[in-house]
């Protein structure tokens, strides 16, 4: 008994005092032999940096400063409302300049006068309505377009204009630059705003009328 415990002591020394088996580095992967085996290609030509013609433009704090806007002044008199409203949006954005950004105010400042002399056409005096809300219960206040040209007129030209600007911050920004004033006169001499006129956008009739002629209409043929 007494040699059995010494035999297993010594046993269980040995197997301690045994080196330890050599670990295996894993084979490399056939994505690191590639890259290893990959040719070194030598340095080439350097890139040239981007012309203007590559650059995008951007406005600058010049090109937006209130001091860079064109003044116009519009008279409204005799002229149809939306298609009043649509050209000046126009302008408040900047569309017609070729630096036009989204987003960004290079726009000019629009004057208008003689609000209470803009027209709309068929039956939109008495049938388009306007609706305003005092935020209480039964607070809600409706009025035609006759009414509310009776009383303030350059509410109707506001509202059709802020109607086609973008609705949010920049809609709002744009939105200061439209002076709207009833009459022929305004505050704005010393801005000296350039007369506008919009092409083919008065209330006159069109010179040309155009006849429906239905081509499933039979014809006597003689």
């Amino acid at each position: 008994m007494p040699g059995t415990m010494l035999l297993s002591v010594t046993a269980a020394l040995a197997y301690t005092m045994a080196p330890a088996p050599a670990l295996r580095s894993p084979a490399p992967s056939a994505a690191a032999l590639a890259r290893s085996c990959r040719i070194s290609m030598e340095a080439g030509v350097a890139s040239l940096p981007p012309t203007e013609g590559d650059k995008t433009w951007f406005p600058k704090a010049a090109d937006t400063a209130v001091a860079a806007k064109k003044w116009y002044v519009v008279d409204a008199e005799g002229l149809r409302l939306g298609r009043m409203s649509s050209e000046v949006a126009k302008i408040l954005l900047g569309k017609n300049k070729a630096t036009f950004t989204p987003g960004a105010d290079v726009g000019d400042a629009v004057v208008i006068v003689n609000a209470e002399k803009v027209i709309v056409t068929g039956k939109k005096k008495t049938d388009k309505l306007y609706r305003r809300h005092s935020g209480r219960p039964g607070g809600m206040k409706i009025e035609s377009f006759e009414e509310l040209q009776a009383r303030i007129p350059e509410r109707i030209v506001e509202k059709a204009i802020v109607g086609m600007l973008p609705k949010n911050a920049h809609g709002r920004n744009l939105f200061r630059h439209l002076k709207v004033y009833k009459g022929p006169e305004h505050p704005h001499d010393a801005q000296s705003p350039e007369a506008l006129t919009f092409d083919g956008l008065t209330s006159m009739p069109d010179t040309q009328v155009l006849e429906y002629l239905d081509p499933d209409t039979p014809k006597c043929v003689n």
